[in-house]
């Protein structure tokens, strides 16, 4: 996961090289107490109020204006109020494992935003929700949960400054053609989709003219496309915990391509020596 480290790095700015950049030392503390930040509301930069049981954003929270990362996840909310609007200097926003519906129409003002993490129930709009954040000028990285969603919105393709976008939980079987307008777009996850047609999205994906890094791990796929060899900028390609078979030689074609993990399918340890051997030194390969 070496890639997608260094690449939450240029993205998200690395949580902790973000800490030690943009935070004074004086004020470094990460804070999980909203009664103990609220002493010092001026200086809160850092918040993790993360499995508090919280059902609703706490009142208080509005009057931490500095606020730059926070974290809500693991938290049964359900909406954000409107009131994010005072958290204007806010970067990183995580609200993952909760029980969103929808988002605000203030959250357009977040112009900082640089990283957004949600899990929705069951969103209300996610059309309008998705037109929303592509009002953010800073959004970098998108993270979506939503677990039985059958169909993305075409709106996600306004989206135009993605470079990290995250899909998980879905019952997605086509992405829309305006997928393919994210041309900003080097890491894309569809995990946990058995629906996902491969075959029908290549020519969607192949479209994205950055995507170097594709994670389609535990998707039940048991064959991979000849057509693969369509996303000719791929450097790391993740297939784990599907029902693979085989490779198609056409992944010799990927030239630009380092990295394959297979790890956990059904290739014959015979044919993964072969490829071990076929493919040294230029790619590697985890099974």
């Amino acid at each position: 996961m070496i890639k997608v480290n260094q690449m939450l790095t240029g993205i998200v700015g690395a949580v902790g090289v973000f800490i030690s950049s943009v935070l004074p030392a004086q004020s470094a503390k990460n804070y999980t107490s909203l009664e103990q930040a609220l002493f010092f509301p001026d200086s809160v930069q850092w918040l993790s109020l993360r499995n508090k049981g919280l059902t609703e954003m706490p009142a208080g929270l509005f009057a931490l204006r500095n606020t730059r990362y926070l974290d809500l996840s693991l938290n049964p909310i359900k909406s954000i109020s409107g009131r994010i609007e005072n958290l204007e200097k806010l970067f990183y926003l995580d609200l993952s494992n909760g029980e969103l519906t929808q988002l605000p129409e203030e959250i357009k003002s977040l112009s900082f935003l640089r990283y957004v993490h949600l899990r929705y129930s069951k969103p209300v709009n996610l059309d309008r929700d998705l037109q929303l954040l592509a009002q953010l000028p800073n959004l970098r990285a998108l993270h979506l949960k939503i677990p039985g969603l059958e169909e993305l919105p075409e709106s996600v393709g306004q989206l135009a400054h993605i470079e990290y976008f995250e899909l998980s939980d879905t019952h997605i079987k086509n992405l829309p053609e305006t997928f393919a307008e994210l041309k900003n777009l080097n890491v894309l996850y569809i995990n946990n989709d058995m629906r996902f047609d491969m075959l029908n999205n290549i020519r969607v994906l192949a479209r994205l003219p950055k995507l170097s890094e594709l994670h389609l791990e535990g998707d039940q796929f048991t064959k991979l496309p000849s057509s693969i060899n369509q996303l000719r900028s791929l450097e790391y390609l993740y297939l784990n915990n599907n029902r693979l078979k085989e490779l198609p030689p056409e992944i010799q074609d990927l030239k630009k391509l380092r990295y394959i993990d297979v790890s956990n399918n059904d290739i014959p340890n015979l044919l993964l020596d072969q490829y071990r051997d076929q493919y040294a030194p230029t790619l590697r390969i985890r099974f």
